[in-house]
């Protein structure tokens, strides 16, 4: 005989367009749930169910703004600045084991 609890919180909401214009309301919520066993001077009380519900007062606006075109392009930039560095860092490292290699094999390690 278990006690349950459902918390639910209701977070009224809107979005705003680039050019301004306000979108239809939408609602966020948060659901929990708690189950417990209850007890009371030593017997266990009857079991219930209660329903919490909480509307917030206060709205939230999400406004869409897009990114300028050189945001884009220093991303682009910066992937392929990152991928050439890794590219030859890797390059470096296999150069620099085969040269060993061939030391060894020639035995001129020293």
């Amino acid at each position: 005989l278990n006690t349950h609890e459902y918390f639910l919180k209701i977070v009224p909401s809107y979005m705003v367009d680039e050019y301004g214009k306000k979108l239809p309301h939408a609602y966020q919520y948060t659901f929990a749930h708690r189950e417990m066993i209850q007890m009371g001077h030593g017997h266990q009380i009857t079991p219930v169910i209660w329903f919490r519900y909480d509307m917030n007062p206060i709205t939230v606006r999400y406004i869409y703004k897009s990114k300028p075109l050189y945001s884009f392009l220093t991303t682009v930039c910066a992937i392929v600045g990152g991928t050439f560095t890794v590219a030859s860092i890797i390059d470096s490292v296999l150069f620099t084991a085969s040269e060993l290699f061939k030391k060894v094999q020639l035995g001129k390690l020293s």
